[in-house]
């Protein structure tokens, strides 16, 4: 019994050194695949790669912010950063970190959600044309994007469906296109039941990534890239994307499976290459525009229109030209009223005549009644200026009473303009007036006794004669 159970334990320490020798051996295996890493930072990204990848590395970090840009206004979203992009020099060395993806057909690139990392494979990528380079960042970064607005809950078919959504149109797209059409032809769609299926989905991605992508196609061609993003943010408190499709389409999964399979037919009739990316909603600027918030819509279609295609670009030359009348016409009635305060009458109605025709050629309204009333105050300003005008020109001429009688009206009026330095002017002067018809009135008093005087001595001094 007792030799039983050295021999045992002989052979368990001789298993032990061994999976130790092994273990060991696999750890220096790894630590010499894995590269020496270099870092490079820009606005949102920690960029870490080889040192013999430099070149990618700073072609990738003149892009990678702007891609970020442009998503987090497509799903009016801002994810933590900085994000991780991390260039794998070869296969190897990516393998040896991701032994699980050596069962991935064709990897290329892959996002990590919880490590907030983008990971592509040089040596691979570098066999690929510019725009499939640029597609690798957008389909990546696409799944940090929807993982965070749903709290990772977004299945993965979905996930790969809005990831190759966001995709720039290229030569993939004629033989996705081409699947779909194999597929509806011989009755080979997948149910959607499919999309939480992981096996099914990676295990055949030739044919599950092409029925993805429609559907997301579908669904944002329905609804709109924003009821998209609602549902990866309500699918965050779901029990599922069933539940969620619910809460935000209205419908059942299965309605929304079979309207899918009715539009497919149409969709397979389109051009593959016109097909671009989530177009920019132009939505929030008009709203802008209609509450004639027109500094808001100036600053949001700054935002947008480094990101926008040449049709978007268009229509965003047309609300800019209007945004700008209107601030302009904002900034006349400002002038305008703050003219009325100081009196500048002339000036104001000059201003309002400018901020009317602005806001005219943009068709807006709102300020309509506020303008005529500066108007009507500009017309009383105006006659009451020329009614003290007239009551200088009276009093030069001696014309005391009605120089008074308007110099009282144009006070009345200024008084209630609230001017109150013309106020104080008119006021002025007929004080003024006053005084001179006060000082006349006591100079045509002193003459009359002066002359009553002289008359009454004159008879004493020179008594009238009488007749004998």
């Amino acid at each position: 019994m007792g030799r039983i159970s050295a021999q045992v334990m002989n052979r368990l320490q001789g298993w032990l050194i061994a999976l130790g020798i092994f273990s060991a051996l696999l750890i220096a295996h790894v630590a010499l695949a894995q590269p020496t890493w270099v870092e490079q930072s820009t606005a949102y990204f920690r960029i870490v790669y080889a040192p013999d990848d430099v070149a990618i590395a700073n072609e990738y970090a003149a892009i990678i912010d702007s891609l970020y840009d442009e998503f987090s206004t497509t799903f009016a979203f801002r994810p933590v950063t900085p994000l991780t992009l991390r260039l794998y020099p070869t296969s190897e060395s990516y393998f040896a970190a991701n032994p699980a993806a050596r069962a991935v057909p064709g990897v290329i690139a892959h996002a990590d959600f919880r490590r907030r990392e983008v990971v592509v494979i040089v040596e691979r990528a570098r066999l690929q044309d510019q725009t499939a380079q640029v597609n690798n960042l957008r389909h990546e970064l696409t799944h940090i994007f929807a993982a965070d607005l749903s709290a990772g809950k977004l299945n993965v078919g979905l996930q790969e469906g809005i990831a190759q959504y966001m995709e720039l149109p290229g030569p993939d797209r004629d033989s996705k296109m081409a699947v779909l059409r194999t597929l509806a032809e011989r009755g080979g769609l997948w149910s959607w039941a499919t999309l939480d299926d992981r096996n099914a989905i990676y295990g055949q991605p030739d044919v599950s990534y092409p029925q993805t992508w429609s559907i997301v196609a579908f669904l944002i061609e329905r609804d709109g890239i924003d009821r998209f993003r609602q549902f990866l943010v309500t699918l965050a408190q779901s029990s599922g994307y069933r539940s969620a499709m619910v809460t935000v389409y209205g419908v059942s999964a299965t309605t929304l499976e079979a309207e899918w399979r009715d539009w497919l037919p149409g969709f397979l009739q389109l051009d593959a290459h016109q097909m671009t990316p989530a177009a920019i909603d132009l939505q929030p600027v008009q709203s802008f525009l209609s509450a004639g918030d027109y500094e808001a819509a100036l600053r949001e279609l700054e935002r947008l229109e480094p990101i926008a295609d040449e049709a978007t670009r268009t229509a965003i030359t047309t609300l800019r030209t209007q945004a700008q009348t209107g601030l302009r016409a904002n900034q006349l009635t400002s002038a305008a009223r703050t003219a009325l305060l100081k009196g500048e009458y002339e000036q104001a109605e000059r201003l309002i005549g400018q901020a009317e025709q602005a806001y005219r050629d943009i068709n807006d309204l709102r300020q309509t009644a506020i303008l005529a009333e500066y108007r009507a105050r500009v017309a009383r300003g105006l006659q009451a200026s020329e009614r003290l005008r007239q009551a200088y020109e009276q009093a030069r001429t001696f014309d005391l009473i009605s120089a008074q009688t308007n110099a009282e009206a144009a006070a009345r009026e200024f008084a209630a303009l609230g001017d109150d330095l013309r106020r104080d002017n008119a006021l002025a002067l007929r004080q003024q007036l006053a005084r001179q018809q006060q000082n006349i009135a006591i100079a045509l008093l002193f003459f009359g006794a002066a002359g009553i005087a002289i008359r009454f001595i004159s008879r004493q001094l020179m008594p009238v004669a009488r007749p004998w």
